[in-house]
């Protein structure tokens, strides 16, 4: 009798075991996955897609010279039910019930650091089809003014399709905005919300560190609005990684975001100028100083100091 107690008991606590390392595997197979919000426009390989609003026309909207964009001391935009289409399986997919994390953001601030907006868990080995999210409402600062922006009919709702991220670890989606050229002059004091958004999967994040900096002229804090980029290796002639303009209220302090170690080109460009062509906008600057640099060799975080 004794022999079969312990046979039941043994047996019992292999059970346990079983249904406790089951119950564990379970509630470790999901993922989970912040959403970032940044500035600048990020590209590496198929996992960056621009988004704009190509159907919106400009033409015989008001523009001038655009020394008004550095006169932009804020954009406040207020984002909201964020959700993501997903499919576990051919011919599968569905939409996540959308997350009401309303939050206002001034995209200018994204100069200098990122703003982590929500976090979602998704099963791990599900793919991540499409982002959806609303902007419904927007406020622009231009020297110590404030104007509301006109976000276009019907655009308010953002989607972001074509994404192909087979989720397998916990990560971060940053989404890019280039404020600089997100919004528009319409009229005198008139303006118009047209984002303009790439997105990142950033996996793997203990590789993916910060470069930051401050650049400097002639010893003091540049008085006029510059523009730097960031570029994978020496190449320069290649898409860069960031490109992000600094507003002089900046004094010359930057934040290029989190990459992976290696070795990357930095180039700064003065004396901006800028040139319209319906929604597309062109800069024109002189090249002000330029560094390579190993990023990740010796510190996790690199701080760059650059004079012109």
């Amino acid at each position: 009798m004794k022999k079969v107690l312990l046979i039941f008991a043994v047996v019992l606590i292999l059970v346990v075991m079983f249904s406790c390392t089951q119950i564990s595997e379970m509630l470790s197979s999901k993922a989970k996955v912040s959403v970032v919000l940044t500035t600048g426009t990020e590209g590496e390989g198929d996992t960056t897609k621009p988004q704009e609003y190509s159907d919106v026309s400009t033409l015989g909207i008001f523009r001038n010279e655009a020394p008004w964009i550095k006169d932009i001391q804020k954009l406040e935009v207020k984002v909201s039910k964020f959700s993501y289409k997903y499919s576990t399986g051919p011919g599968e997919g569905k939409w996540a019930t959308p997350t009401s994390v309303d939050q206002v953001i001034d995209l200018v601030s994204l100069d200098s650091t990122d703003v982590s907006w929500l976090t979602f868990d998704i099963p791990k080995g599900a793919v991540i089809v499409a982002l959806a999210f609303e902007v419904t409402q927007a406020t622009v600062t231009i020297n110590d003014q404030s104007y509301p922006v006109t976000i276009p009919s019907g655009k308010a709702k953002i989607v972001l399709k074509n994404m192909n991220w087979t989720i397998n670890e916990d990560g971060e989606i940053a989404l890019s905005i280039d404020w600089t050229r997100s919004i528009i002059m319409i009229g005198p004091n008139s303006y118009m919300l047209v984002p303009r958004i790439a997105y990142r999967w950033r996996g793997d994040l203990k590789d993916l560190w910060a470069i930051e900096g401050r650049i400097t002229h002639n010893g003091a804090a540049p008085t006029e609005p510059l523009l730097i980029g960031l570029y994978n290796g020496t190449d320069t002639t290649a898409t860069p990684l960031v490109l992000k303009m600094i507003p002089v209220r900046k004094e010359g302090n930057f934040y290029l975001g989190k990459h992976k170690p290696g070795e990357y080109t930095v180039v700064v460009w003065n004396n901006l100028t800028f040139t319209y062509e319906g929604t597309d906008v062109t800069f024109n600057a002189t090249e002000a100083t330029r560094t390579t640099f190993d990023h990740g060799k010796t510190n996790a975080t690199t701080k760059l100091n650059l004079t012109y």
